[in-house]
């Protein structure tokens, strides 16, 4: 992101913040709920702005930014000329939290206290985020895991997994599943290799102290060329929030010498637990495609 873009977005949470702020008593509940409708550019339904297919998710109705713009809710005057509208993307209405999605980022309002951050958080594919509130790493103390579909296209199809640890004063301090850990944690967890067995090209996958075996045959040919001792992975990861737990699924495939793309064969389904602003994968699994079983 640019340092531009960095100002006009960071220029929007102080903005929605000193608005938030100026309504913060009860008796102005009301008028508060009426400046977040001006500024939340989804559809009461539920569904997301009109235009997916930028990272804003932007929409065109000019005229509920021309609201905030002309100052007909005055707290929001301070919001640049330039801004785009912001649009609700969740929330947790029973605890006053919300994530609106910006041009430049997402702006996270935790009660009265606002902040922006620079994530990527919307494809073509309309994937909305999923946000939960829960004591995820068992301190005593509740944290926001956000959930957010970073990536799409053929063939991809990736999560990104945040946790958001707050209080009552205005800290919000963001902590993110980095796609090179979770990677590096699969490569010292898995292990392949190809087998023959009889007249049957398997391959062999060892998860911690279990061993699978998957079938190959379909791709054990001459005109294939050869199968690869190695497995190939982080094209296709989906993360799932829940009050409960966090949980990971990544699609596992292998590589042929005269194929472009991996052919997939199975997913790792593991735990994410999180301690101290780190994420680990735990009860790793693997679980191959009906067609790969070994009969």
């Amino acid at each position: 992101m640019n340092a531009n873009a960095r100002i006009r977005l960071t220029m929007l949470a102080v903005a929605i913040a000193a608005g938030l702020a100026s309504c913060s008593s009860s008796a102005d509940d009301a008028v508060r709920e009426q400046m977040r409708d001006t500024l939340v550019q989804s559809k009461q339904t539920g569904e997301p702005s009109a235009n997916l297919d930028t990272p804003s998710g932007q929409s065109d109705e000019d005229s509920s930014r021309e609201a905030v713009q002309t100052g007909q809710n005055a707290p929001f005057t301070a919001l640049p000329p330039e801004s785009e509208p912001l649009s609700l993307i969740a929330e947790i209405p029973d605890r006053d939290i919300r994530l609106y999605g910006a041009p430049d980022g997402v702006v996270l309002q935790v009660g009265e206290h606002v902040q922006a951050f620079e994530w990527d958080y919307m494809t073509p594919r309309g994937i909305m985020p999923v946000m939960h509130a829960a004591d995820y790493d068992a301190d005593g103390e509740e944290e926001l895991a956000i959930d957010l579909h970073i990536g799409s296209g053929t063939g991809i199809a990736v999560d990104e997994l945040h946790i958001v640890e707050f209080d009552e004063t205005d800290r919000m301090e963001d902590h993110v599943f980095a796609e090179s850990d979770y990677l590096a944690q699969l490569e010292e967890q898995l292990k392949f290799r190809v087998v023959s067995r009889d007249r049957d090209v398997l391959g062999e996958i060892t998860v911690g102290s279990r061993t699978h075996h998957v079938n190959l045959a379909a791709f054990a040919s001459e005109e294939y060329g050869k199968i690869l001792d190695r497995l190939i992975y982080g094209s296709i990861v989906w993360f799932e929030a829940s009050p409960q737990k966090l949980t990971a699924e990544i699609a596992v495939g292998v590589g042929i010498e005269t194929f472009a793309t991996p052919q997939y064969i199975g997913t790792v389904q593991a735990d994410v637990t999180y301690r101290n602003g780190r994420f680990y994968l735990r009860n790793i699994a693997f679980e191959p495609y009906p067609e790969y079983i070994v009969s």
